[in-house]
Parts: C-alpha cells; structure tokens; sequence
C-alpha cells in the first residue's frame, strides 16, 4: 500500500486535533470538577442525574413547605395556648362571682376585669402573622377575624376554608384554624358574646345568684367557656400530631435528599486522580504529535534527493 506524502499530513493533522480537544476537554472537566459535560458523554448517566435532580428538587420544596407549615402551626398554638390561659381565669371569675355574699360593686370589680381578659381574647383571636395575614379568618386573610357591629355583637369576618400545602407527593396538611369552627359553630353561644352578657349581668346591681335571669346567663357563660375550651384545646392536640409526623416527615425527605445528592456526585463528579492521570498522558501525547506534525509538514521530494 502506498502511503503519500498528503496521507501522512492528513493522518498527523487529524491525530493532532484529537489529542487537542481530548486535551481541552480534560482541562474543562477537572475545571468544572464534572466527568459528564454533555449527555452524549454517558446517555444513560445523563438520564440517571437528571431523574435525581428532578427528585431533589420537588424533595427540597416538600421541605421548605413541612417548614412554612410548621411555622404556621407554631404560631396558632401560641395564640391558642394564649386563648386558653385567658379563658381559664375567666372561667375561675364566672366561680368567684357566682357567690351569694358579693356586693354589687364586688361583681362590677369581675366585670372590669373579665371586659380586660376579654378585649386580650379578641387580640389573641386577630392575631395576624409576619405577613400582616389574619390567622384565624380562613382565606379571608385581610379583614380582622372578629369585630362589633353596630349592635355591639361581636361578629366573625372570616371563612370556614382550610389552606392546605403539599408535604410529599400524596399528602396534604391544613396550615390553618378558623375563629369560625373554634368558637361560632359550638352549640353554646359564642364565648366572646356570652361574655359580654356575664359582664352586663355583673354590673347590673338588681341581679344576683339565685335570681333567674343571672342564673340563665351564669349557665350560659359557663357552656360558652366549656364548649370553646374543648374547642381550642382539640385543635392543640391536633397540632402536637401534625407537628410531629410533619417532623418525621422532614427527615425522610431530608434523607432522600441525600441520596439523591449520592446519586448525582457518583454519576457525575470527577475522579480527580484519574483524570489527573488521564490529563497528563494526554499532554505528552500532544506535544509529540504536535513535534511529529511540524516534522511531517516540512518533508518533500526534495529533502530525499
């Protein structure tokens, strides 16, 4: 077979490009710190980082939303233990004042106070978060939950509607409670209006235990306090249950995660040494083609002659 003088340009000229770009594709990889720099490098590795990155994306904003939830809870139960602690002294006043020997202006002393624990369970009740977003008001988050009308009722602003956030790819948590089923959907009257008629019955001095009417609304103020403290006290626990599946959840995400971080680095992070070794073979390699090529390239007929 006869070998030209052209084919043995063209041979070293194209031995010479191969070892440049393997060369250069090397620098880029241990640059990057990458051994997959396109998906035609390892389709299938390609497709396995891709599958992983896609998992660790939709793991990390289950994450972020366990924690907004989280948050969230947090915040109601500390409003709701506040609702509590209030309206156990105001259950222990509707006991004290319901004692035959107090004067009038013993009951109206109760009434000043049970009007102050009332006006902090309103503030408890329209606690707004870091947003300015009423808590308790449903989706209705801009308007305060409760307020008076102009018949001096205290009447709910809010909805009844649940905000649920994604914390895995089959469940669903409500981030919310509502004014509306902790206090308007008991079968007593509402504790806020229950207390502004104890309060009016406290201050009426012709009205004392035994007589009817103060009897009629000591009763009723006492199934209030009852009603909504069942009320309050099952969302709390229902909190404590969220929270801690939320938790376990958390770290099962958070362990997934690192799998999937496992996954991509051995796919595609770089083995340094390796390529390290790989780089310097491919250097020399370079550097004798390049010395052949200059040698090949200034031959001719008349060097032999």
């Amino acid at each position: 077979m006869r070998v030209t003088m052209q084919n043995l340009y063209t041979n070293n000229l194209t031995s010479l490009q191969k070892t440049t770009t393997d060369v250069a594709r090397l620098n880029q990889m241990m640059s990057q710190g990458l051994s997959l720099l396109a998906p035609s490098d390892d389709p299938v590795g390609a497709v396995r980082v891709m599958a992983s990155e896609r998992d660790l994306a939709a793991v990390e904003q289950y994450v972020n939303n366990i924690d907004a939830v989280s948050t969230s809870l947090g915040r109601s139960e500390t409003h709701l233990n506040s609702m509590v602690d209030v309206q156990l002294r105001m259950r222990e006043i509707g006991v004290l004042a319901n004692t035959g020997s107090l004067s009038p202006s013993d009951r109206s002393a109760y009434a000043s106070e049970l009007d102050e624990l009332l006006k902090s369970l309103v503030s408890s009740i329209n606690a707004k978060d870091d947003g300015g977003n009423s808590i308790f008001a449903g989706n209705l988050v801009d308007v305060d939950t409760v307020i008076l009308d102009a018949t001096g009722k205290y009447v709910y602003q809010g909805d009844n509607n649940k905000r649920q956030v994604q914390t895995s790819p089959s469940s669903w948590v409500d981030s919310n409670s509502t004014a509306q089923s902790l206090l308007f959907d008991n079968v007593s009257q509402d504790i806020l209006n229950a207390t502004v008629d104890y309060i009016n019955t406290l201050n009426d001095p012709t009205l004392t235990p035994g007589v009817p009417a103060f009897d009629t609304a000591s009763a009723a103020y006492q199934a209030s306090l009852d009603d909504t403290l069942g009320s309050i006290n099952a969302v709390i626990t229902n909190i404590g249950g969220k929270q801690n599946s939320l938790a376990l959840m958390k770290t099962s995400h958070e362990e997934m995660s690192l799998f999937n971080k496992l996954v991509i680095g051995e796919t595609q992070e770089l083995d340094y040494a390796a390529a390290t070794a790989e780089f310097n073979v491919k250097l020399t390699a370079l550097k004798v083609t390049q010395e052949t090529f200059v040698q090949v390239s200034r031959l001719s007929l008349f060097d032999h002659m």
